[in-house]
């Protein structure tokens, strides 16, 4: 991944492409947009190489001040500082050599990938730059947590979606420009909660709609005319001033909109788990830790003190709502922002017809004294969902983001095809029977894991790929019976977890807490 290898023209071509495709002309080179596209990603850490000064990125920001980083070349030339086993008298001693031994990685990619710079925990990924939480994305650029997508740009979570720019949740989606929790649609610009529609401008709540402007439908032809015009004049705006107005902005319009109308309100959890969720947390505890707790309420400080922030506020209608600390929506005012239902049954013409013939600033303007916006999505079969903002084929849910086909986890920020996960922040792929989990991919059993993948009964590991039965190792692949990355036998590897957990669930027990993580080892219990 150095930079002298990289080829920025293939990536800016891209850029030039998506934009004609949306706007019907290129508006400019793609570094030219940085600012205005890279404020669309999660957050993510550029830090210094510990041992050659070079430049790691990380897609998760909370390793510590003081860790040791390293690029994947160092990470693998690393050896770790001899010990003896025998030296490992009790759980201090245990968490001090784990600190003194631990090398965080970024840069990490995996599977075959082709003219990437500036990533991490990229996965078979093709002329990509500036990105994290990548999986078979091809010419894209500032983006995260996007997978089986191309020609996608200031994305900050979205999966297969095409040439779009600016657009946050949703699936299955192409050609769309600062568009929200939208699927199966395309042409859409300035659009929310819309499902199956196509050819929509300020299009807000609509299901199978199509030639739509600010909810007003019109005639394929007028609606023609009247699209070219206003594409006109976002690609003019785009190229003069290398930003557009948000949907942020466009809330702010709205005459009856107090500037400080963006107060967190009530941090989720908001109410108890369900039953299934509460029997889910103790079996995953029992066949992790190897002991059972119980009432996850008592732990969701803890399970959530990594967690994206969601809370519950009173809302345009009066309801309590969600908002989120999430790029691109996270300064929606409270006052705008309604329940699913509520944003259903508002989705009547916005504007007259007359209307339609605005200036795009003007016909923005408009809709915002009556749209109604919603930060929750219900897709598919869904049953015993607390406390959750947007799901998809999900039961058994509590206390998070985002679930996606996934069954039985909570108090986490996005699942997708997972279960049984409990704690952590962003994402569990593919996953099951984890407590702390981060940024992993086909993980089981596991705790305190952090950017790991096909690997089962690991205890605060990072970056370990194909390892099984593994305590505080990093950057190794394929080990089995394992601490410090070194391979032990059997019973001396059982005797160290067992001081281990009991350490955990004596802590967990008293204090419903633990202070050290994967990424603080070295931190004690107050």
């Amino acid at each position: 991944m150095e930079s002298g290898k990289f080829n920025y023209e293939s990536v800016d071509s891209a850029w030039r492409a998506t934009c004609k495709v949306l706007f019907g002309r290129e508006v400019g080179s793609l570094r030219g947009f940085e600012p205005y596209l890279k404020e669309a990603m999660l957050p993510w850490t550029v830090t210094k190489s510990s041992f050659s000064g070079k430049d790691v990125y990380l897609s998760n920001p909370h390793y510590e001040k003081g860790a040791r980083f390293a690029t994947p070349d160092e990470a693998k030339a690393n050896k770790q500082k001899t010990f003896s086993i025998n030296d490992i008298k009790d759980i201090d001693s245990l968490f001090r050599v784990a600190s003194e031994n631990m090398v965080y990685c970024g840069n990490k990619v995996f599977g075959k990938n082709l003219n990437i710079e500036l990533v991490d925990n990229a996965i078979d990924c093709v002329d990509v730059y500036h990105a994290h939480n990548v999986r078979n994305v091809k010419k894209s650029a500032y983006i995260s947590h996007v997978r089986e997508s191309e020609h996608v740009f200031g994305i900050p979570a979205f999966p297969k979606i095409q040439f779009s720019i600016r657009c946050f949740e949703g699936i299955n989606a192409q050609r769309m420009f600062e568009s929200f929790y939208t699927n199966y649609s395309s042409d859409m610009y300035y659009s929310f909660n819309c499902s199956n529609c196509s050819d929509c401008m300020f299009g807000f709540n609509l299901r199978g709609k199509r030639h739509v402007i600010g909810n007003l439908q019109l005639p394929p032809d007028k609606y023609s005319i009247l699209k070219r015009k206003l594409l006109s004049e976002l690609a003019e705006g785009l190229e003069k001033k290398k930003r557009l107005f948000s949907i942020c902005d466009f809330a702010r319009m709205n005459d009856g909109i107090a500037l400080q109308d963006v107060e967190p309100g009530e941090p989720i959890p908001t109410q108890p788990a369900s039953a299934g969720v509460q029997r889910a947390f103790s079996e995953t505890t029992k066949i992790v830790l190897g002991a059972e707790q119980r009432k996850i309420e008592d732990f969701a400080p803890y399970l959530m003190r990594h967690a994206l922030p969601v809370w519950k506020v009173k809302g345009k209608f009066g309801s309590k709502t969600y908002r989120l600390d999430m790029p691109l929506v996270k300064d929606l005012p409270n006052c705008c922002l309604c329940t699913l239902q509520e944003a259903l049954n508002n989705n009547r013409p916005y504007i007259a017809k007359s209307d339609a013939e605005l200036p795009i600033r003007a016909l923005a303007k408009k809709v915002s004294q009556k749209a109604a916006i919603t930060l929750e999505m219900l897709e598919g079969s869904c049953r015993d969902i607390v406390d959750v903002s947007q799901a998809i084929d999900s039961t058994d849910i509590y206390c998070m983001w985002d679930c996606t086909t996934s069954t039985r986890s909570g108090c986490y920020t996005a699942v997708i095809q997972s279960q049984y996960i409990f704690g952590g922040y962003l994402r569990a792929l593919d996953s099951e029977f984890c407590i702390n989990l981060y940024d992993s991919t086909k993980v089981k059993r596991c705790f305190e894991v952090d950017s790991c993948s096909q690997s089962n009964s690991c205890y605060f590991c990072h970056n370990v790929e194909g390892c099984e039965d593994c305590i505080f190792c990093c950057n190794v692949k394929g080990l089995h019976y394992a601490v410090f990355n070194k391979e032990l036998p059997k019973e001396e590897y059982l005797r160290i977890k067992r001081m281990l957990l009991d350490y955990v669930n004596l802590e967990l027990s008293k204090k419903k807490r633990l202070e050290r993580s994967v990424f603080s080892l070295d931190k004690k219990m107050g």
